[in-house]
């Protein structure tokens, strides 16, 4: 299994990252539906690089998505995107599917997962046993094989998500592959 605590070494992930998958809509469309703008093709470390996006009140995320198959990936330090539903939940629908893991700066993780415009999934990390969503039940097996839910809940949560992800959606976010990719850098507008 690939090393998938590596984000809370992460020098640049220190105040938090988020990752978010979205299934059947390609970078360019995404951008559209969210209200982006794409500004620059960027490498892993500019992704991540100094800096965290806005000074003072933080009007828009600043992330980095690139295209895996028929999934756009969304990197985020620093940001929320993939948790935030105003903006997730509509990337959904119709017979889309939308997994967003935040974590790390000293917070529980977050995950949660859209499917068909439904609210499937909503764990804090640090009540998983009060995880909601339409599939919650349905997921838990999952969630357990994965290390997110149990008697006393994920001793790694980040480790234990992305594994989650990586079975969900067979794409592994280790980082030696994400730091061999390129992305698009694009703001999206808060909800």
């Amino acid at each position: 299994m690939p090393d998938y605590s590596w984000p809370d070494r992460h020098p640049d992930l220190t105040r938090g990252f988020c990752f978010t998958l979205v299934r059947g809509i390609m970078p360019h469309p995404l951008i559209e539906r969210m209200g982006g703008e794409e500004l620059e093709r960027v490498e892993w470390r500019r992704v991540l690089g100094p800096g965290d996006g806005e000074a003072g009140v933080r009007t828009r995320f600043f992330v980095g998505i690139m295209r895996v198959g028929n999934w756009s990936i969304i990197v985020e330090d620093n940001g929320s995107l993939g948790v935030t539903p105003e903006i997730i939940q509509p990337l959904s629908a119709p017979r889309g599917l939308v997994l967003g893991y935040r974590g790390g700066g000293g917070r529980p993780g977050h995950l949660m997962i859209f499917r068909d415009g439904d609210l499937a999934l909503d764990l804090d990390t640090s009540a998983p046993d009060r995880a909601t969503g339409t599939k919650a039940r349905e997921l838990r097996p999952d969630l357990l094989a994965a290390g997110l839910s149990g008697d006393k809940g994920p001793t790694d949560p980040t480790t234990s998500a992305l594994a989650f992800i990586a079975a969900k959606t067979g794409i592994k976010l280790a980082e030696p592959w994400l730091e061999k990719l390129s992305y698009l850098l694009v703001t999206v507008p808060k909800a």
